[in-house]
């Protein structure tokens, strides 16, 4: 008889006779065991109070996960009643079975392949007892009877609700109504203790009718509460989902609390059409240094006929250099007509010399888009290779400065032509080519550049030509793995998962979910980097819509964390 190197059951005969006799003899044997210890765990699960037994309390997930058990043998470990906040103590102990739960999470992961449903359910499982461990262990309710979970949970309750939106995209429209309305649910229940507008507006924005409204109010008394920098900004997206005479007097009410700064009110793309109308019309008192400002950021928002009046209200008011920042001039150069383009010529240092040169293409003026850029893109590198790369997508395949950027990359660090690579996926393959393309973001090799590899190559997944597109994802997820699962590339990574395999998928599910965070709390499960909603997409290239499903399930059921617990 030979003892084997896998689990301690694992037991390799010379003879045929003592393996069948031994076979025979033991037949059962591992079941009856895992049976008693699932018994034994279920009884200090169910009965908090119960004194366990400290060596039982402290090896049994060793000795099960020794014995090579079964996942589902060990999901116990994940409940409240076993994830005791006695003690730091305790809690450290729960930590240590909850890892050994998750290592054979993985050890099944990588013998599947894939990640079935059950796998999901309970990877999501073990992560939410891992982040409510680690919130626990933050508010050391031992320690101080009058600890605050009240807080942790709402903002766990924020982040469920966030990551079933971001499940309910991966799944089909006959699906996605069930798992929306676990979202909803829990906003409905809790949302008016949320202290962040912003996921009760995704919230709302994704409800229909009275419950939409009666988010939206939520995403409003959370912004008049709060003190953070998005609070004027909550205010405009809740106007723009409230009835219209509310939504005027919410929309002036954030320019007063602004005081009508164009940043605070409008501070990225991200705005909606009836937000913009709302703003539009509530700005009309502002001075024109500041309305024209607030126009510019709502240009791409306002509705054809307002965006028309809006422009024409710039044309009127403009003023040399009134546009104080890159990304307001950059957004009014598409609609500049030609006029105002000429005076915008003028004013090259504050106005974007591709954002200029594009507009020119617009108008049929290539040839002085082409030398605009020449001219004003030499003062660095990185400037003229921006500015090439833009311009370059935005001109017909035959009129592209080819050349001049096939030059200008020869000039740079490998580095460098890898992060122009992930800045500009589409414009490289166009002016580049795919294959120099990709063989220019596998080219960075050094340490430093493995966030810049990773980003690059997964992005390029979604450029590159049909056939060539699940290698780059590949090489992208090796370039992470080799990387040290640099969380920071995470978020392009989960832009090619139409592209990774299921396999790969499944694994960097398996060694990313909150373990890649950083920061572990039970939030963090669901929202964040590394987190359930971070990696929606993986879920589905991981095992298919029923272990999205899967993975919604358990999301809904860690609302018993925290507040029943302690």
């Amino acid at each position: 008889m030979q003892v084997g190197d896998g689990p301690a059951r694992a037991l390799r005969f010379q003879h045929k006779a003592l393996r069948v006799a031994w076979a025979q003899r033991s037949a059962g044997r591992d079941e009856e065991i895992e049976a008693r210890y699932r018994d034994a765990i279920a009884r200090c699960t169910a009965e908090t109070s119960r004194r366990r037994p400290a060596y039982f309390r402290r090896h049994a997930s060793a000795h099960l996960a020794l014995g090579g058990a079964p996942v589902a043998s060990m999901l116990a470990f994940a409940e409240p009643g076993w994830v005791a906040a006695a003690s730091a103590e305790a809690l450290a102990d729960a930590l240590l079975d909850l890892r050994r739960l998750r290592d054979r999470i993985g050890e099944e992961v990588e013998r599947c392949g894939s990640m079935p449903p059950s796998l999901a359910a309970a990877l999501v499982r073990c992560a939410a007892a891992q982040g409510a461990a680690a919130t626990l262990g933050d508010a050391e309710p031992w320690a101080t009877p009058d600890a605050d979970l009240v807080t942790p949970w709402l903002e766990a309750d924020a982040a469920r609700a966030l990551s079933l939106l971001a499940l309910s995209a991966e799944v089909s429209p006959s699906a996605r109504a069930g798992v929306l309305e676990r979202a909803f649910e829990i906003a409905e229940n809790t949302g008016a203790g949320w202290s962040s507008p912003s996921a009760l507006v995704a919230v709302a924005e994704a409800a229909e009718g009275e419950r939409r409204i009666r988010v939206a109010r939520f995403a409003l008394a959370a912004s008049r509460r709060s003190d953070e920098g998005d609070a004027v900004w909550g205010l405009v997206a809740a106007a723009g989902l409230l009835p219209e005479e509310e939504a005027q007097e919410v929309a002036a009410e954030a320019i007063a609390r602004a005081g009508g700064a164009p940043p605070a009110l409008v501070p990225g793309p991200r705005v909606s059409e009836a937000s913009a109308v709302a703003l539009e019309r509530a700005s009309r008192s502002l001075p024109a240094p500041q309305r024209i400002r607030v126009l510019a950021r709502l240009l791409s928002a306002l509705p054809a006929e307002a965006r028309v009046r809006a422009v024409q209200e710039i044309e009127r008011r403009w003023a040399p250099w009134c546009f104080e920042t890159r990304e307001e001039a950059e957004a009014v150069t598409p609609y500049l007509s030609e006029p105002l383009l000429e005076r915008a010529l003028e004013e090259v240092p504050v106005w974007p010399v591709h954002a200029l040169g594009a507009r020119l293409v617009s108008v049929g003026r290539e040839d002085e888009a082409r030398a605009l850029v020449l001219r004003w893109a030499g003062s660095s590198a990185g400037y003229r290779a921006d500015a090439l790369l833009r311009l370059g997508e935005a001109l017909p395949p035959g009129r592209r400065p080819v050349e001049e950027v096939r030059a200008l990359f020869e000039e740079l660090a490998p580095e460098e032509r890898c992060n122009w690579v992930k800045e500009h996926p589409s414009a490289s393959v166009a002016l580049l080519g795919a294959e120099a393309a990709l063989r220019i973001a596998e080219g960075c090799v050094e340490p430093s550049g493995s966030y810049a590899r990773t980003g690059a190559l997964a992005r390029l997944a979604g450029a590159l030509p049909e056939s060539m597109r699940a290698e780059a994802a590949r090489r992208a997820v090796l370039a992470f793995e080799a990387g040290g699962h640099d969380a920071d590339a995470l978020g392009d990574l989960c832009g090619a998962a139409p592209w990774i395999s299921p396999a790969d998928a499944a694994r960097l599910l398996s060694a990313s979910l909150l373990d890649a965070s950083g920061t572990p709390s039970l939030a963090g499960v669901f929202q964040g980097w590394a987190s359930v909603a971070q990696l929606a997409g993986l879920f589905r290239r991981a095992g298919g819509e029923e272990t999205v499903l899967a993975a919604a399930e358990e999301v809904a059921l860690a609302g018993r964390w925290l507040h029943r617990v302690g």
